[in-house]
């Protein structure tokens, strides 16, 4: 049985998927929630900070876990989009299962990432480095930033951004994302996701909230995403699982925002006995990549419950079913911080989102409920 070190800012959908391909599974993320815990042989929390893991505090860790894991391979999810040079670094220690760090940084970098997206006939944004003189319609965005709490309205914006920031011209439609399989030359289009927006804080309107798989998606437009995809694997060279997120415009035209070269937590909607992992893997080796995903009439979705404000988990706290990412008995969330993700079910896209509200607010309730206890 291959060990497995799972590297990721959030790594238990990446950990779920190796146990269930089996895998012996050895996680480092900044959470160590129960849920990894529950899936993996062993885990370890990593340090980070605003521009991503503490490279002194990950290099050790993968140090100490190689000594005793020799024959290990490393998998990375999301936590280097700011320093991809971090996986050169681990690749001298071992098996690296990642897209490049050149890859990495033409596809994070905004200029580099539009011109190559242009050049490939794909519509993308305006874009501009320069303070744009009609702040309306303009978004201020981090440069590599994940999670959409980065993002903000410029007109909302009195002081100059930095050098870490850039403007895109707001598009108005439909946010959606794409999860396929990459290999150099050819793309296989896993599914289709409406993105879910965070009503939680004023202040962070673009909060990533979650997604609802679509079960039912136009023929012609599934043959545009596949064009799309396809047509940015080979001009990048992309390998493995990855996504791109794109808005439909009022037009109908389709307009790419972000190309993520690495597994999307998405995927878990689409995972089916760890078979997403095993075809992430296959894609770095020789030969052709032959993964079918047996589709299904059901949507599924999850959504993410932010803090209101510093909590503390205290055993009191009894989770639903449907919960997963469940923090650990004792530990402290900083307030905005993520703290569980809730997950539904059903034939019906709408019904899905629904449901995801209703169980936000649920655990808003039980969660709150505690801290006035305390």
């Amino acid at each position: 049985m291959t060990d497995v070190l799972i590297v990721a800012r959030s790594g238990r959908a990446l950990a779920a998927s190796a146990h269930q391909a089996g895998y012996r599974v050895h996680v480092l993320d900044c959470f160590a929630d129960d849920d990894t815990t529950t899936v993996s042989n062993s885990i370890h929390q990593l340090q980070y900070h605003c521009e991503g893991f503490d490279k002194t505090d990950l290099v050790g860790q993968v140090k100490r876990l190689v000594s005793c894991y020799p024959e290990a391979i490393l998998v990375v999810g999301t936590g280097f989009e700011q320093t991809p040079e971090l996986l050169d670094s681990l690749a001298t220690i071992m098996p690296v299962f990642s897209n490049s760090e050149s890859i990495i940084h033409s596809l994070k970098d905004p200029v580099s990432l539009f011109k190559l997206l242009s050049c490939a006939s794909i519509n993308v944004p305006e874009i501009a480095l320069t303070r744009p003189i009609e702040p309306d319609e303009w978004l201020v965005k981090k440069i590599a930033g994940i999670g959409g709490g980065h993002v903000q309205w410029l007109s909302r914006l009195k002081l100059d951004i930095g050098t870490d920031c850039y403007y895109q011209k707001y598009i108005p439609g439909i946010v959606l994302s794409a999860i396929f399989l990459a290999k150099e030359t050819h793309a296989i289009l896993i599914g289709i996701n409406e993105q879910l927006q965070s009503e939680q804080f004023n202040e962070m309107p673009f909060l990533y909230k979650g997604v609802v798989k679509l079960n039912a998606i136009e023929e012609q437009h599934r043959q545009n995403v596949i064009e799309i995809i396809t047509r940015i694997t080979k001009k990048t060279g992309l390998v493995g699982l990855c996504g791109v997120d794109y808005v439909v415009a009022e037009s109908g035209e389709i307009v790419v925002l972000e190309v993520n070269p690495r597994p999307p937590s998405s995927f878990e909607l689409y995972d089916q006995q760890g078979a997403l992992f095993d075809a992430h893997l296959a894609c770095f080796g020789e030969g052709e990549v032959d993964y079918q995903f047996k589709q299904n009439n059901y949507s599924k979705g999850y959504a993410i419950y932010y803090a209101q404000q510093e909590i503390q988990i205290s055993n009191k706290i009894v989770w639903p079913d449907w919960v997963k990412d469940k923090p650990s008995v004792g530990s402290t969330i900083t307030e905005k911080f993520p703290v569980c993700t809730v997950h539904a079910k059903d034939k019906s896209v709408s019904n899905v989102k629904a449901v995801l509200q209703e169980q936000l607010n649920y655990i808003e309730t039980i969660v709150m409920a505690e801290q006035h206890a305390a």
